[in-house]
């Protein structure tokens, strides 16, 4: 059987996987689990375009792969032992091919838990009722069985009797289906059965996880059990399906162990996570197997400091690769719109979170300490509950300034502070706050394009930009490479003359720029 799913299994692991993702149905499991201290909250997640990373990492067949890959990202490592150890499981998935895929057979044919039922059914309450479970037995088992052997040994009109309790029992079935929940139990029995084949895998490497899945599967063995009759009804598109409702066979078997799924909820999310866990290490080791760009294995250092050479982003094709080198505190970056700001902003948290999460950057060389990731770079309002975007700006801030009060020093990328309120407020609260994160400990990288901002900050940030040029023929081209100092260039309005704005207005705008200047 496995041989059948290799040819696919090796043309996958040399590609890009091309697949359509429900980046719900992967996030439902860590919703589901509770956060540690450093998890990347929601707006740093949505800051950093982390869907779309993810979607670029991700290789994986099944729901637990899909949904531990996501939950590995949202919560990046912060001890360095850990991080190599898992580092050095990649490395060698890399090398071992025969390890990799003889897993990735077995997670082929997990498959996909399409609606997310298994998690669905461990979510909500399960119904637990002793009475049903006896009722059904006496109807989908004895009562039939009564009417076959009467039927076979008195009188074929007994064959009525069986006719009429599945009738019976066909009504029951539909008003079941939905409490039951067949389906989850159903992932749930291949989930386990995939668990065993792991753990059968004669391969030192793995060995961590043949022995913690052996661990939880110890207090198992009655829901395996049980659940493989399940499995067997839908087996082969449910060909056994009309006997199942005639014997009352799903509603007897979910409520023989529904008692027992609740009360192993936590054993079984575990076993559901660590599967997945080794199925997102090869998703991992796919993407690096597959990389065009350069990667390297982060240093992780005791100092608040932080050193890329040569970083891109996974998300940009023949990305411009650039290097910073901050020492202590932060930077402030300048230039005009589209220049590569936010796109730097984004390379660094994004490599910040591979290198902790799975031991390896997109640059040549990175070194830093351990950071809790905190992001401000495009904060939204909303308005079904009355809020407005400066109070939007205000909460993205205060997380920050609360990080700082953890242990782990803080990387906070910010870009352009405060945009939903007044200047003078703008300015004297952005420099307040800013000298704050920098006196704290923090390695912060501030966008914006206020001057008196940079005036301002120029006793505690260093300076950077990224520039361009426009001309009538040419228009607005970029190189994309991050320069010491501050932008001095004032290009915005010669873009209006490049996309033919009325002379009147161009005009009027360079005399108002100098006036203002002055």
């Amino acid at each position: 059987m496995i041989n059948k799913y290799l040819g696919s299994i090796r043309k996958d692991y040399n590609k890009d996987a091309d697949k359509t993702r429900n980046i719900d149905k992967a996030k439902k499991f860590f919703t589901m689990r509770e956060r540690s201290e450093y998890t990347l909250d929601d707006q740093t997640w949505d800051d950093l375009d982390m869907n779309k990373v993810y979607e670029k990492l991700d290789r994986s067949y099944s729901s637990p792969g899909e949904a531990s890959l996501y939950s590995m990202l949202r919560n990046p490592l912060m001890k360095e032992d850990k991080l190599k150890e898992r580092g050095k499981l990649i490395q060698s998935i890399k090398e071992n091919t025969k390890l990799r895929e003889t897993l990735q057979c077995i997670f082929f044919e997990l498959n996909s838990d399409t609606k997310n039922s298994f998690l669905d059914m461990i979510e909500t309450d399960l119904i637990i009722n002793k009475t049903k479970y006896y009722v059904y037995s006496i109807l989908g088992k004895v009562i039939p069985a009564i009417a076959i052997l009467l039927a076979i040994f008195a009188s074929p009109k007994y064959m009525i009797l069986l006719f009429a309790i599945g009738s019976i029992n066909m009504i029951i079935n539909s008003t079941e289906v939905r409490a039951i929940k067949s389906n989850g139990i159903f992932y749930l029995q291949k989930n386990i059965k995939a668990a065993k084949k792991i753990a059968s895998i004669n391969d030192k490497e793995i060995v961590y996880y043949k022995d913690k899945i052996k661990t939880l599967l110890k207090g198992m063995k009655d829901i395996d059990l049980s659940t493989k009759t399940i499995g067997i009804i839908n087996m082969w598109g449910g060909v056994f399906e009309f006997i199942s409702v005639i014997f009352l066979l799903e509603e007897t078997t979910y409520y023989s162990i529904s008692h027992k799924i609740k009360r192993e909820k936590e054993r079984l999310m575990d076993l559901y996570y660590i599967v997945g866990e080794l199925e997102a290490l090869i998703s991992i080791s796919g993407y690096e197997h597959n990389l065009k760009e350069q990667c390297t294995k982060p240093k992780f250092t005791k100092t608040i400091s932080l050193n890329i050479k040569d970083g891109v982003h996974p998300l940009i094709e023949n990305a411009v690769p650039n290097s910073i080198n901050i020492k202590k505190g932060g930077i402030v970056l300048t230039g005009t719109n589209m220049a590569g700001k936010s796109t730097f902003l984004r390379m660094m948290g994004v490599n910040i979170i591979l290198a902790q999460s799975f031991n390896f950057a997109l640059a040549k060389d990175y070194e830093a300490p351990f950071f809790n990731i905190v992001s401000s770079i495009s904060p939204n309002d909303d308005l079904t509950k009355g809020k407005s975007f400066f109070m939007a700006e205000v909460e993205s801030i205060q997380r920050i300034i609360k990080a700082l009060e953890k242990d782990a020093p803080v990387f906070c990328p910010i870009d352009e502070i405060f945009r939903g309120t007044n200047p003078i407020e703008k300015i004297s609260m952005s420099a307040a706050i800013l000298t704050y994160i920098n006196n704290g400990k923090s390695i912060s990288i501030v966008a914006t394009h206020d001057r008196e901002l940079v005036d301002i900050l120029k006793e505690n940030y260093e300076f950077y930009y990224f520039s361009e040029k426009v001309d009538n023929h040419k228009g607005l081209s970029f190189d994309y490479k991050i320069k010491k100092g501050v932008s001095q260039t004032r290009n915005a309005i010669k873009l209006l003359e490049y996309m033919h704005y009325p002379k009147a207005i161009t005009d009027a705008a360079y005399k108002r720029a100098e006036t203002i200047e002055k």
